[in-house]
């Protein structure tokens, strides 16, 4: 893989995307969350998601770059993604909040949740580790997808073969351009998995 091709891919699959696609995904490849979601109450949820995981963490990592915090939005040594990290999960439990507020389908904030778990996680093992992010959130879609499938019985093979198939593209992305191990790559997507498919049980 060449290394423009990766950052491609390292770029149009970043973690602060993840929710966003997530939400897509189960808006309009399920009639079932199609149908019983109301208009008002997509647009409250893809508000709640795209302030919160994607728009503010890329407002707050600019102002961490102009500060000198960090030295790139890759954020390649593991001691710069420490605040970054904290300020992600804090603004995912937010939206965890605002979702069990608004009296929205359990199943949307139990997604969040699983994400700032999983976010939670990454800090704690960025400590003494360096964890692949990107594997934890394309890892967190496939758990999501298949616990969908498993608990609920919804049809989501397709998603599931595609993002199975760009988590592969990820995993070879990051490797190629150095960012991680393999065992680095493998962590994440089990960490990613694991929260999602755990939590969506409950």
């Amino acid at each position: 893989m060449s290394r423009s091709f990766a950052q491609f891919l390292s770029v149009l699959l970043h973690p602060v995307l993840m929710p966003t696609y997530a939400l897509w995904f189960m808006l309009h490849q399920s009639t079932y969350f199609n149908y019983t979601t109301t208009p008002v109450e997509k647009i409250a949820l893809f508000a709640i998601v795209i302030l919160n995981t994607l728009l503010f963490p890329i407002a707050i990592s600019y102002f961490l770059l102009l500060r000198g915090w960090i030295k790139s939005f890759e954020m390649e040594d593991r001691e710069e993604r420490l605040i970054p990290f904290i300020i992600n999960a804090t603004l995912l439990f937010m939206a965890y909040y605002l979702m069990r507020r608004l009296m929205l389908p359990r199943v949307y904030s139990l997604v969040i949740l699983g994400a700032a778990v999983a976010v939670v996680i990454a800090i704690i093992i960025n400590l003494k580790w360096k964890i692949s992010i990107h594997m934890i959130g394309i890892g967190g879609i496939i758990g999501l997808f298949f616990a969908l499938s498993t608990f609920l019985y919804i049809d989501f093979r397709i998603p599931i073969l595609i993002c199975t198939l760009l988590a592969g593209l990820l995993g070879t992305a990051r490797l190629t351009l150095g960012a991680h191990s393999l065992m680095q790559v493998y962590a994440g997507f089990a960490v990613g998995f694991l929260c999602e498919f755990l939590l969506l049980q409950f």
